[in-house]
């Protein structure tokens, strides 16, 4: 018998449920990556119950959807800063130890990013600790058993009802990846990253019914969201320098060294967005959309 879509996201937020919890005693011992793969767990978990949202009880999905906002808002910037932080100290790096300008940006950019760190990891084991969290990953336990079993469309074909959902929540994507400009704000093009990996995950969902094709389209759209992030990354990082530049007293000698750092990551952005336009042409080709039909321009 074909599985039915209850059955294939059921079997999705187990996975990511899964996922979830074991983070938990890795994060509040601090060890690698912990936030960064709690922090993908819950977004895959919140995408699944927006994209799907029409085939699940809406006040569940929404108010679930809503909890886990507020988790990842006090966790997403410990990972941020890491990430950042690695970027910015490595460049400066690259510029040699013997300048003076190069050792006291360095000084001033891990000191701040130091402090912002320490911050933001406090304010994560504080949300870990509260009643707020633990309601949380009780719900998130429980998610895949609040999937309604064989209840109208849930109980229909997957591979029926799910394309549909992949196929809209695509076109948003693509309305996104027609707006931006190569001049615009980073915000717009931070916008069409989230969007894109929201039918990165929808795809996902698919691929125990739809197999290769499905699997195929998610990896171009992991394409797209990894040259976007490095962009995203590039703009933070160009944010915190300018924040580091309006340091009082700061040296002439240390100004032109972050002022060289603020250059390379607007060039950076400035050749993604060239780029983007053959990037997107390739990774959304017809051929990798035909599984979910109703051709989308």
């Amino acid at each position: 018998m074909d599985p039915t879509a209850g059955d294939v996201l059921r079997m999705y937020l187990a996975e990511q449920s899964n996922a979830f919890l074991a983070q938990l005693p890795r994060l509040r011992q601090d060890k690698p990556e912990a936030a960064h793969k709690l922090r993908v767990a819950c977004r895959r978990t919140r995408s699944v119950l927006r994209t799907y949202r029409p085939l699940l009880d809406a006040d569940w999905a929404d108010g679930l959807s809503e909890q886990i906002s507020a988790l990842t808002d006090v966790i997403a910037p410990e990972r941020d800063i890491e990430v950042v932080r690695e970027r910015l100290l490595g460049a400066l790096e690259q510029y040699g130890t013997e300048d003076s300008g190069v050792l006291r940006a360095h000084t001033l950019l891990d000191r701040m990013l130091g402090k912002d760190y320490a911050a933001a990891h406090d304010a994560t084991l504080s949300a870990l600790a509260g009643p707020d969290f633990h309601a949380l990953a009780d719900r998130i336990a429980l998610a895949p058993q609040a999937v309604a079993t064989g209840d109208g469309v849930l109980g229909e074909s997957a591979e029926r009802v799910l394309p549909p959902l992949v196929r809209a929540e695509f076109a948003q994507v693509a309305k996104r990846a027609a707006a931006v400009d190569q001049h615009g704000p980073d915000e717009a093009w931070h916008r069409l990253r989230i969007s894109a990996k929201r039918a990165r995950y929808a795809a996902e969902v698919c691929v125990p019914v739809i197999g290769i094709p499905a699997e195929a389209f998610a990896s171009q759209l992991s394409r797209i969201t990894e040259e976007l992030g490095q962009q995203q990354d590039a703009a933070v990082a160009g944010d915190i320098v300018l924040r580091a530049a309006q340091s009082p007293r700061i040296a002439t000698s240390t100004g032109f060294v972050l002022g060289r750092l603020l250059g390379e990551s607007r060039a950076e952005i400035a050749r993604s967005r060239r780029s983007f336009p053959d990037l997107w042409t390739s990774a959304t080709a017809p051929s990798y959309r035909a599984w979910f039909a109703e051709e989308v321009r």
